[in-house]
């Protein structure tokens, strides 16, 4: 997959993709989902677990940014490195990150080997990305604020400069006004330099959350 990515992109999904496949009676079904640790991992597995019910495996892999890449897979009771390991090696040939894959298995009654195994998962993902539209992401910055009632209106000012925009800023009212937003990396430090400007005269206080 080439691409002529710049120095922080990476490659990624637009949209959640489902792809399923049945092999000697066994149903394999692909799912690729968008996230970036552990976290929305769990919840994402969560949420197959569900969304398939009484299946046989949900073997996983992950990749997230960062610098070394995490990532992992899980044979999750298939054969070891039958399963995970084949699902990884799918992410990675084609350079995604922030990007979990998880293949649930319904067994069908026929066995496959280890080497059938391989092939039934390594396809299965495989598919499931030429299915995807891969897109080109930024490393975004999660950016968690409290400001006055007073100074809000001159911090939204200034994330518009930024292209931070009200519809993309998640706020609480309360006795003062408390919320988080993302940000390109790479525009970070100019936008903290001009909220410090602010932050000095006590109106608002940040920290920066996550990088994802």
């Amino acid at each position: 997959m080439e691409r002529n990515l710049t120095e922080g992109q990476y490659l990624s999904i637009a949209t959640p993709v489902d792809f399923e496949i049945n092999i000697k009676r066994s149903r394999f079904i692909a799912s690729l989902r968008s996230v970036s640790n552990r976290s929305e991992f769990e919840k994402t597995l969560k949420g197959i677990n569900s969304q398939y019910p009484k299946a046989s495996h949900y073997c996983w892999a992950y990749r997230f940014l960062g610098n070394p890449v995490a990532e992992h897979g899980s044979d999750a009771g298939e054969p070891s490195g039958s399963a995970g390991r084949p699902i990884l090696g799918a992410l990675k040939k084609n350079s995604l990150l922030n990007i979990t894959a998880i293949v649930t298995r319904y067994f069908g009654g026929i066995k496959l080997g280890v080497s059938g195994l391989i092939s039934a998962y390594e396809e299965t993902t495989s598919q499931a990305i030429l299915k995807a539209e891969i897109i080109v992401r930024e490393p975004m910055v999660s950016l968690e604020f409290g400001c006055s009632y007073e100074i809000y209106n001159l911090l939204l000012d200034t994330l518009k400069r930024r292209n931070v925009f009200p519809e993309d800023i998640e706020a609480a009212f309360g006795e003062k006004i408390s919320g988080e937003f993302k940000i390109p990396l790479k525009t970070i430090n100019v936008l903290l330099n001009e909220i410090d400007e602010m932050k000095y005269r006590g109106y608002i206080t940040y920290r920066q959350k996550s990088i994802n």
